[in-house]
């Protein structure tokens, strides 16, 4: 770890903590921002950041640190990282693409964890042949309008930049409105993820009494604060300015000590508080493969919250880790996102993804849904149990690694490293939390 860009003992009592007043940080921070495949590199300053990679992971991957990663299975990920340094040495690579390789998907693989990220890898190619809807980046983070009599609620982030940041949370605030209709869509499709406190917000007036978010969680806190917030807004201001930072993340900023120390906090599911006008109606709620963590997390919100039934492909199962905190690497800026905090489903959902109530082309569009919305609910109505779900997604996930495999082409000792996985893995489970406001990954597939 470099002192140059991370706060020393006599400010943090905790490693890794970036020191918002460093210059280094704020050159790094800028050249790692917007960051693509195709940016440039220097081959051999890549290659001296992967050999310090594998103390990062043991250090600051929640489940590394915490024992839930086995210990073959870490050792499989320091091979993986040293394989891509040498292969780097050797072929001097020009750009963040060809240096990382299919690294990222290997490590994630392996890991058992899709929110780890490397910033400057190429597109995930994990479950890329699943049809996905064709999504507008450029358009608002989200839009409410009416479609055949039904309330449509196109939700493409939960985060995003200052305005994004306020439109968000004025939708939420301004939520009775929307629950005025007793037919409801939310189009959750392609939303990589972000916050979702927001869609918490959204639901807490129209909240019915005993409503609850099953799933347990555990993460990295100091004192009050979940770990992920110092990092994140430090390499916002370095990159973008203090303007950028999303209004939670300020309001829940805590200034770091000497004295302080990492606390591993348990956290169980247990029932929202009743809303002030309670919701009884049907809602249907949208999803793909490129729904992902907090946009994951919200479908499953819903759909325990307020009885949202699922249509369209199973979700990207970015979920079972999350509160991502980033890291930079001195030498070249390699930009890091690691997990924070584990999750708990009851049932596995990492890679899989969690699963429908009722199939439907992705592709298909909204106005289509919403002139469909009755029959469509009703085939909703037969809800998976738990062993259905469970049998169905190891279907599944095997024959989704078979196809991965032939389609990625991933190295052998890759393939291994996912086999120990299996022996070492533990059940892991939901973003969806909703006991407490927690920071998510910002577009983790990007």
């Amino acid at each position: 770890m470099t002192k140059a860009i991370y706060l020393p003992p006599e400010r943090s009592g905790i490693q890794w903590l970036m020191d918002p007043e460093s210059a280094e940080l704020a050159r790094l921070a800028r050249d790692a921002h917007g960051r693509t495949a195709d940016s440039p590199c220097d081959a051999a300053a890549v290659a001296a950041d992967l050999g310090a990679l594998p103390e990062l992971l043991a250090a600051r991957h929640f489940g590394a640190a915490t024992g839930l990663v086995a210990p073959q299975v870490l050792d499989a990920t320091e091979q993986l990282i040293l394989a891509a340094r040498d292969r780097v040495l050797q072929s001097r690579p020009r750009s963040w693409g060809d240096a990382l390789g299919d690294l990222n998907d290997l490590l994630r693989l392996t890991l058992r964890d899709r929110h780890t990220r490397l910033q400057g890898s190429r597109k995930s190619a994990i479950r890329a042949d699943e049809p996905a809807a064709v999504i507008d980046e450029h358009a608002p983070a989200v839009e409410v309008r009416t479609e055949a009599g039904v309330r449509c609620v196109v939700l493409r982030r939960l985060c995003g930049d200052a305005s994004d940041d306020r439109l968000l949370w004025d939708w939420a605030r301004d939520s009775l409105q929307h629950f005025e209709q007793d037919r409801i869509i939310v189009d959750l499709r392609g939303n990589g993820g972000g916050n979702d406190a927001i869609t918490l917000e959204w639901i807490a007036p129209v909240l019915p009494s005993g409503a609850a978010v099953p799933g347990t969680s555990t993460g990295w806190y100091v004192g009050d604060t979940p770990l992920g917030i110092w990092n994140a807004v430090a390499m916002i201001e370095a990159s973008q300015g203090a303007d950028a930072v999303p209004s939670w993340h300020r309001d829940h900023l805590r200034h770091p000590a000497p004295a302080d120390a990492l606390v591993v906090r348990a956290e169980d599911d247990y029932p929202l508080p009743p809303g002030t006008r309670p919701w009884t109606g049907r809602m249907l709620v949208l999803v793909d493969r490129n729904t992902c963590s907090s946009g994951e997390s919200s479908a499953w919100i819903l759909q325990h919250a307020l009885g949202a039934r699922l249509a369209g492909g199973r979700t990207g199962g970015v979920i079972e880790y999350g509160n991502v905190v980033p890291y930079l690497l001195p030498a070249s800026g390699l930009h890091v996102m690691l997990p924070t905090k584990h999750n708990d489903f009851g049932q596995p959902a990492e890679v899989i993804g969690l699963p429908v109530h009722a199939e439907l082309d992705p592709r298909t569009p909204l106005a289509h849904v919403a002139a469909t919305f009755d029959d469509l609910y009703r085939a909703t109505e037969r809800t998976l149990t738990v062993a259905e779900a469970s049998a169905a997604r190891a279907s599944e996930a095997r024959a989704s690694a078979a196809q991965g495999s032939q389609a990625r082409g991933l190295q052998a000792q890759g393939s291994k490293a996912q086999g120990s996985q299996a022996q070492g893995s533990q059940a892991q489970g939901t973003q969806a939390q909703g006991s407490q406001a927690q920071v998510r990954s910002q577009n983790p597939e990007g």
